[in-house]
């Protein structure tokens, strides 16, 4: 069962009204309990009023983070790794010349 029209923009019209911390928490809300398709319709009209004031949403910073992972990752190359041994062993070289001084 879905909302009706009247029901979907009497909904938006008051979530419009909401601060963005209260806008966020709804957004969390419904990200979990999403069981129903009216669950899902509030669910995106919230998605959209955040979008709209430019704000992100849970579903963006799960993208962006699984990004950053992806990001990171593709870093850990083996002529990344073997850069970076190879720095670490010139690293250990010189601090291993170098005597500490008594204070």
């Amino acid at each position: 069962m879905f909302m009706s029209s009247a029901d979907s923009i009497f909904f938006k019209s008051r979530a419009e009204c909401f601060s963005n911390s209260k806008l966020h928490s709804l957004d969390k809300y419904w990200s979990i309990n999403n069981s129903h398709p009216m669950h899902n319709q509030m669910h995106e009209i919230i998605e959209n009023i955040l979008n709209a004031r430019g704000e992100k949403t849970i579903k963006q910073s799960r993208l962006d983070l699984v990004r950053n992972l992806e990001r990171s990752l593709s870093i850990s190359t083996p002529m990344g790794r073997l850069s970076a041994n190879i720095i670490s062993f010139i690293s250990s070289l010189i601090m291993s010349k170098v005597k500490p001084t008594n204070l």
